[in-house]
């Protein structure tokens, strides 16, 4: 019962998805193009290094939030804001597609807001069926009206439809009818893992069992190898061993020498034996290069060398669990961490006024430290920069 009624669950959830997605080409409605302006417009500010976190803003309007709502809460930014504002108005009483959206920011803009973008297209099903805007050029309806009467030749009525530059009719549910594709796929994919939920806890079972009789296996070549040992020993030199001394062996008493005069009673200098000089335990640098840090404060992408418009940070470590790291201290790596301080330097980085570039060079005044967790390398001490140039 309880796998069925997540089996049904599951085709609801997909049933939903395959409705509400929608084509990037598709003209939007209005509520949903105002909807994707005001995301552009955030995220932008976000880039520039004062926008709020978006769960903040989510909270504050959870059914959506406008151009104007933005400006509201972005009016004490001054300039910084109006300059955004002005630039994403004017296109606010327009329309267009996804598409469109996406020629509004660059493309490291549009891969913060396509995601969230998409999920309130999700949440919001009802607003993808509402009618587009008009595009400039949409004939009337009695235009339209008599388009159809003109289709009609020989008792035949044909459908009007989007028509594209090359004169073919593409049908307005293409979309819906990729979404109901995918679901299907999925239900096939989700019946596919509990087929196979049984067959993976018999190979784990078999698996434990040769584990344990692998264990056992040692166990006993440990076993007969120390027997072997003691049989070869009593061969060799004719007598059993028990720790370091022999049975049939005794040690000798030893006899004190007598004193003959005063001056042999004085002992000697005793002779201390120097032990030997041990090896130096040699530690093993290792430099890792960093890419920023994820929201967890983990770094995304470590390498064993440079990487050109990936690494950023560059991580001294002695023994692989904790080390130091700074600001590689070269030109492009500056150039490539200053255009998006926010998201490459806030998260690793301390110091004055970072999220606002005052120069073309990062300086590290003090190097950050980090551990590495679960796999990855986690932020513990923020590095201090400052800039200059």
């Amino acid at each position: 019962m309880k796998r069925f009624t997540l089996f049904m669950a599951a085709i609801i959830c997909l049933a939903t998805s395959a409705m509400a997605q929608i084509s990037e080409d598709q003209t939007l409605s209005p509520a949903l193009w105002k909807q994707g302006i005001a995301t552009c417009a955030h995220y932008t500010a976000h880039g520039r290094g004062f926008a709020k976190r978006i769960e903040e803003i989510k909270a504050k309007y959870p059914n959506g939030y406008s151009l104007d709502d933005l400006n509201e809460v972005y009016s004490n930014q001054g300039r910084r804001w109006e300059k955004i504002y002005n630039e994403f108005k004017k296109e606010e009483n327009k329309s267009g597609s996804i598409n469109d959206l996406k020629e509004l920011v660059t493309p490291q803009i549009w891969k913060l807001v396509e995601p969230e973008f998409t999920a309130f297209i999700t949440e919001h099903p009802n607003l993808v069926n509402e009618a587009p805007a008009p595009q400039p050029g949409d004939q009337p309806e009695a235009a339209e009206g008599e388009q159809q009467q003109e289709g009609q030749t020989d008792g035949a009525v044909t459908t009007t439809g989007k028509t594209a530059g090359s004169g073919i009719s593409c049908n307005a549910n293409l979309p819906l009818w990729l979404g109901i594709i995918g679901t299907l796929l999925g239900l096939c994919a989700l019946l596919t893992a509990l087929s196979n939920r049984g067959k993976v806890k018999e190979l784990r079972r078999s698996f434990a069992r040769e584990i344990e009789r692998t264990n056992a296996n040692l166990q006993e070549f440990s076993t007969d190898a120390a027997e072997q040992m003691k049989a070869i020993s009593i061969r060799l030199t004719g007598k059993a061993i028990k720790g370091e001394k022999l049975y049939n062996e005794p040690e000798p008493a030893v006899e004190p020498e007598p004193i003959q005069d005063e001056a042999d009673a004085i002992d000697p200098m005793p002779v201390v034996d120097e032990p030997a000089a041990t090896e130096e335990e040699h530690e093993e640098v290792m430099n890792l290069f960093m890419s920023r840090p994820d929201e967890n404060d983990d770094f995304t992408r470590v390498s064993d060398t440079f990487e050109p418009g990936n690494s950023i940070y560059v991580l001294t470590t002695f023994d692989g669990q904790r080390g130091t790291f700074e600001v590689i201290d070269k030109p492009e790596v500056h150039t490539f961490a200053l255009m998006m301080p926010a998201e490459n330097l806030i998260r690793a980085c301390s110091g004055n006024a970072i999220q606002i570039p005052n120069g073309n060079r990062i300086v590290t005044d003090r190097a950050g430290e980090a551990e590495f967790i679960d796999g990855r390398w986690h932020v513990v001490v923020k590095a201090i920069i400052h800039y200059e140039g």
